[in-house]
């Protein structure tokens, strides 16, 4: 082999190996997609959301969806989300709630929009399902997984001094219906029970505010929060309020309000922004 052919193969040698240090590490399957569905709230909120999502890092393309879905402008926007990522060619799609409870008319509203459940979440406002190609895999909301159980831990610990003489009572939003609201009980039921085995308390409890529920059902919450704090109180064991909520800028500011000229200490820390839940995201995507 002469000199110069020496140098030509060796120049080809250098391209080959330009061109494939330059292709990333962990490209994106342009097959697959991630939806991110978030309820949506405040500028604060949204943007809150929107952080915890970037940091997922998430190895696919993906477009962010706010909004419960009970109106047409709420669908379209669904409707343009999934067109635009499968005129990027994804024929599967992971669908991530950023939702706290399954058992929600949001929840329901979601699932028929995406042809994943054939019964809406809001019977008032008939709305078509979406128009799609691609498969779509609908993840399951928060509910009592580790993820949540770990960041109340922390939330209670940090307003915590002996917690065996401290109750933890965890508020969360809540649902409107009725059945609803029995299973969000039950899942915070499950969160309680490993609360008081982990952190060594006294005892830990879980109550709904049921925010959005007609005023009648959300007096009757709101006095049975009063009562459980008021009840940990009197027995001389200090009453620790936790938020279950998923991001600031929503009804945190409520609860203190709704508890004036009661005893107890009080951690305003929703659940986010923490960089568990942006681990959480990424962990519902194969």
């Amino acid at each position: 082999m002469n000199n110069k052919f020496r140098a030509i193969v060796s120049w080809a040698a250098c391209v080959a190996l330009v061109g494939s240090l330059s292709i990333p590490a962990r490209s994106a399957d342009s097959e697959s997609a991630v939806l991110i569905m978030a309820h949506g709230g405040t500028s604060q909120w949204d943007k809150t959301v929107k952080k915890a999502v970037k940091e997922a890092d998430l190895p696919y393309p993906y477009k962010i969806v706010f909004g419960m879905g009970d109106t047409p402008a709420q669908q379209h926007a669904l409707q343009d989300a999934i067109s635009e990522l499968e005129d990027g060619g994804a024929h599967s799609i992971y669908v991530v709630p950023l939702l706290i409870s399954s058992y929600s008319e949001v929840a329901r509203q979601w699932k028929y929009l995406l042809g994943v459940d054939i019964q809406p979440g809001f019977m008032n406002n008939p709305l078509f399902p979406v128009q799609k190609h691609s498969t779509i895999h609908f993840a399951e909301p928060l509910n009592d997984s580790s993820v949540v159980v770990e960041i109340l831990l922390d939330r209670a610990h940090e307003i915590s001094s002996e917690p065996s003489r401290e109750t933890v009572i965890i508020v969360a939003h809540g649902p409107n219906d009725d059945l609803d609201n029995a299973r969000w009980n039950q899942i915070m039921t499950n969160i309680s029970h490993q609360l008081k085995d982990r952190g060594g308390y006294k005892a830990v409890e879980g109550v709904t505010l049921r925010d959005d529920a007609p005023p009648i059902v959300r007096e009757q919450a709101v006095a049975a929060l009063r009562e459980r704090v008021k009840a940990a109180d009197q027995a001389g064991s200090r009453p620790l309020v936790v938020t279950l909520l998923l991001a600031p800028g929503g009804i945190e500011h409520k609860i203190g309000l709704e508890l004036r000229g009661l005893n107890y200490a009080f951690n305003t820390k929703t659940i986010l922004p923490d960089s568990r839940i942006s681990e959480w995201i990424r962990s519902q995507v194969p």
